[in-house]
């Protein structure tokens, strides 16, 4: 399982908070167990794109909309995803066509 330190030196994540990481990392780790991955660097590498999904499926989703005194962005898809979606195109970056199978 990859510690706090690999998500922000080697991943280079910044957008889970170090008291958030214990718990969204053990989510991912175990969301990860049904892909049988024998590439530990790989591995780890999605635990912690699963982690940041996880985080943003925990958010309500991605940014729609936010504004703070006369500053304001909005973000919009198409079709927003399902928070399945987003833990397997997290999976995906680091993992490719292996998911589809469901074993590597």
């Amino acid at each position: 399982m990859p510690t706090y330190e690999f998500y922000v030196n080697t991943y280079m994540g910044n957008q889970i908070a170090e008291q958030d990481f214990p718990r969204l990392i053990t989510r991912a780790g175990v969301y990860l167990e049904k892909f049988k991955v024998t590439d530990e660097d790989k591995l780890n590498m999605a635990i912690c794109a699963v982690a940041e999904a996880w985080q943003t499926n925990e958010q309500g989703g991605e940014l729609a909309s936010q504004s703070v005194g006369g500053w304001s962005k909005s973000y919009q898809q198409a079709k927003p995803k399902t928070n399945e979606q987003r833990l397997l195109d997290a999976v995906k970056m680091y993992l490719g066509n292996c998911i589809s199978a469901r074993w590597c």
